[in-house]
């Protein structure tokens, strides 16, 4: 990317407030060292551990910090729209805040941009319980069998993408897991590319089979359909309207 174009880092907050300080602490490092402008946006999406007085107290010490705060909480998908919107950068960047992903590979995702529209980070060793994993490739299987798509992590918590993604896409609730195939019905090219994953340090997950599996079969169904409606064609000539 050039290093005349902005950043803009987007991470979703939901009891997170052991991880927050030491987060922004490892992505002002990196950022720092890419010499692009940048701007850090953190959505709390309704926290009730004290992660936004924790965001409150760290924007005191860094007037350039963005928080956007949530009356409740909505969930995933919500707190990364608001985020998106927010954001003035050419090129986004979306994180989650566990620190299980690490911001030293933001800069491979940014290289891959230059002949991408969005670089989707892949898990290379995940390390989440084994349910959980199971799950996730069950979940890959099925969207592989239905839609002809296959990610290979489409529940990444790292990923960018350019400005016009994001603008594009329009988001619906829970649809954050199937970013990849919407970018690609869409036309944009995706990269994916290894990053690292460490378990986490603090928190709890958000993860559960039971409140995900069926919310996830309805999903897939509503982007199988937009994927069988979506609009193709090409225009081949137009004659304008003549002016004298």
């Amino acid at each position: 990317m050039d290093s005349k174009e902005k950043l803009s880092i987007v991470l979703p907050v939901h009891n997170e407030a052991g991880s927050l300080e030491e987060l922004l602490s490892k992505l002002q490092e990196v950022l720092g060292g890419l010499g692009n402008p940048y701007e850090i946006i953190f959505v709390d999406d309704g926290s009730t551990d004290g992660s936004f007085e924790v965001l409150r107290k760290l924007h005191t010490s860094h007037p350039s910090l963005k928080v956007i705060r949530f009356k409740e909480n909505c969930g995933e998908t919500a707190a990364l729209d608001a985020g998106f919107k927010k954001a003035r950068g050419q090129v986004i960047v979306a994180m989650d805040s566990d620190l299980q992903s690490d911001p030293k590979d933001i800069p491979k995702l940014l290289e891959e941009l230059k002949d991408h529209d969005v670089a989707w980070g892949v898990r290379a060793e995940r390390k989440d319980k084994l349910v959980r994993r199971m799950v996730s490739w069950g979940g890959n299987l099925l969207r592989s069998k239905l839609m002809g798509d296959s990610p290979t992590d489409a529940g990444s918590p790292l990923r960018a993408m350019r400005k016009a993604v994001v603008e594009k896409i329009k988001l619906f609730k829970g649809l954050h897991r199937f970013y990849p195939t919407l970018c690609r019905i869409e036309g944009f090219r995706v990269a994916e590319v290894p990053i690292a994953h460490y378990p986490r340090k603090s928190g709890q997950s958000k993860y559960n089979i039971r409140n995900r599996l069926f919310k996830f079969l309805i999903d897939l169904l509503a982007v199988k359909w937009m994927q069988s409606r979506r609009l193709d064609y090409e225009v081949l000539e137009e004659l304008d309207e003549r002016t004298s």
